[in-house]
């Protein structure tokens, strides 16, 4: 079907409502509607600025999940439509998106997003006293759980733990005893490396070297490849996205640090990171929240028709935004939740998605996820079918 006939958009900017395209009446949840009113859901992320990639990917993934749905009879028959606020990825004008929801809550099932940690906790007191459920595809910051909400559940591993595995499987899985830590140098690379480190305090190794950078400044590593390469660093843990991770990568084979292990997120799951690496990136681990590789009818399906579609592969963003989609389909149809139970109904449910199986804890986080293990081989990624050892890691939970 064509996509317009279930997405409206309200793109918020600067504050203010830049465009709307609507159609439709709405009825309000609390009221009994006809079979056929649609079940309207909010998705906050952001389209403009400079997180506008996961924003489109957030978009891609709902509207692959919608038409398929709709296409297959909707949920108990109703129709799914979604309206898309920009936030821009800033605090304020997530803030300015949360208004505008909680405005028209009573139209909205419920909200799914933000897109970035620091916009849903920005977005997150609002929903909180309008009621209406908040399901999120991937802000992971600790603090969103550990501020008791009971309106959210999110669907990515916490970053605190996410953090954490990423040592244990440079220590426990592959055996390396001195590591170096390359990180963002803003609070969010910040408080990933702080994570790191605490796990390492408490597993049989040491960080000897570490660096932070300036996204889309800092391209030039030498300085600090010479420093990991005089303090003997066996394995590079690498807390960034692809551009200056290939980069980190070239410059270190080009150096002679070598006979190392390159451990790193799933932003480094592009082309762009093999090329930028100039070959050198043969070998290196990247963990990854799914496993697009997984051989499983769900994982393969949706991975086929995405890249058929956006002759791209799918982010973490959109493969868990398309999931949230079936896992709201399957909490109303298969669980009879309402908009008043749907969080908590949630937390009691085992779900299977293209991104995997879920289940939460009481606080809305996943539980009992662990990481996917990709490797670089060849001229691509592969999937190695490993999990991430966390013995050790029971202390810091």
């Amino acid at each position: 079907m064509n996509t317009t006939s279930s997405r409206r958009s309200k793109f918020l900017g600067y504050g203010a409502l830049v465009g709307i395209l609507s159609f439709g009446l709405a009825v309000p949840f609390g009221s009994v509607s006809a079979q056929e009113d649609p079940i309207k859901i909010a998705i906050a992320a952001p389209m403009t600025g400079n997180s506008a990639a996961f924003g489109q990917n957030a978009e891609r993934g709902a509207e692959m999940a919608v038409e398929a749905i709709n296409a297959a009879g909707g949920i108990n028959g109703r129709m799914i439509e979604y309206d898309i606020f920009d936030d821009r990825g800033v605090p304020r004008e997530a803030a300015s998106v949360a208004n505008a929801i909680a405005a028209e809550a009573d139209e909205y099932f419920a909200v799914l997003g933000h897109i970035n940690s620091s916009a849903t906790l920005a977005g997150m007191p609002i929903y909180n006293e309008v009621g209406i459920p908040v399901i999120n595809a991937s802000s992971s910051n600790p603090t969103i759980t550990e501020q008791g909400w009971e309106n959210f559940i999110r669907m990515t591993i916490r970053g605190d733990y996410g953090a954490q595995q990423y040592s244990a499987y440079a220590i426990n899985n592959l055996g390396r005893k001195k590591l170096g830590i390359v990180f963002v140098n803003n609070d969010f690379g910040r408080a990933l490396r702080d994570d790191m480190m605490r796990a390492v305090e408490v597993l049989p190794a040491e960080v000897v070297a570490e660096a932070g950078f300036t996204p889309g400044v800092d391209k030039d590593f030498s300085a600090v490849i010479t420093e990991f390469k005089n303090a003997g660093v066996d394995a590079v843990m690498l807390n960034t996205e692809y551009t200056e991770g290939g980069l980190f990568v070239g410059q270190a084979a080009n150096l002679g640090l070598t006979d190392i292990a390159v451990v790193g997120p799933d932003t480094l799951l592009y082309d762009s990171f093999l090329d930028l690496s100039q070959g050198a990136a043969e070998g290196a681990n990247i963990l990854a929240a799914y496993d697009p590789y997984a051989e499983n009818a769900l994982t393969t399906s949706f991975m086929s028709s995405f890249q058929e579609r956006y002759d791209t592969l799918p982010s973490q963003v959109a493969v868990f935004t398309h999931d949230l989609f079936y896992l709201l389909k399957a909490a109303i149809e298969e669980e009879g939740a309402t908009r008043d139970t749907l969080i908590d109904t949630i937390k009691g449910m085992n779900f299977q998605g293209a991104g995997g199986q879920y289940a939460w804890d009481e606080k809305g986080d996943v539980k009992d996820r662990t990481f996917a293990v990709i490797e670089v081989t060849g001229d691509g990624f592969k999937s190695t079918g490993l999990s991430v050892d966390e013995d050790g890691l029971e202390v810091l939970r």
